[in-house]
């Protein structure tokens, strides 16, 4: 690679590294807002979001794919279900184990109109790329999400 070339490339990722940093905060604010519409807190909707991706679960296992204290996802359980968006039962296997279970129809009913708004947009914003192109973002977008979580990893 020449002179040139490096620093054509030297350019682009710095607007890349923008870019990214910029869709990173959007997102972020983007789910605060769609969670203060739906009555929650902004990582009170990812939570959701991880159960609705993962299932039913232990307090335990929460705390560990989100990576807070068991404290705090109990504090989080108490407010979910004052919401009545989860509740906890007893686990078929092990009466000892409480699991919490999200109730989909609820959680859909709050935040799927705001979904369903954004699906309808990407749509539109999807059909102004080429198949060559957008399987150019999703191997980027692959890669994004396999470098965050090792960051996540490293920084635990």
């Amino acid at each position: 690679m020449n002179t040139k070339e490096k620093s054509e490339k030297s350019i682009l990722l710095a607007d890349i590294n923008l870019l990214t940093r910029e869709f990173s905060t959007g997102t972020v604010l983007m789910h605060q807002a769609i969670a203060e519409k739906a009555g929650l807190t902004g990582t009170d909707h990812k939570y959701i979001d991880l159960l609705l991706q993962h299932g039913a679960m232990t307090a335990g296992q929460l705390a560990d794919l989100s990576g807070i204290t068991t404290g705090a996802v109990t504090a989080m359980i108490d407010r979910l279900e004052k919401s009545k968006l989860v509740k906890r039962e007893r686990s078929a296997d092990d009466r000892r184990k409480v699991i919490v279970v999200l109730d989909r129809e609820e959680a859909f009913k709050r935040i799927g109109p705001s979904f369903k708004s954004m699906q309808e947009d990407l749509e539109n914003l999807y059909d102004d790329f080429t198949p060559t192109e957008l399987i150019t973002i999703q191997k980027y977008l692959n890669a994004v999400v396999t470098f965050t979580n090792k960051q996540i990893k490293k920084l635990k």
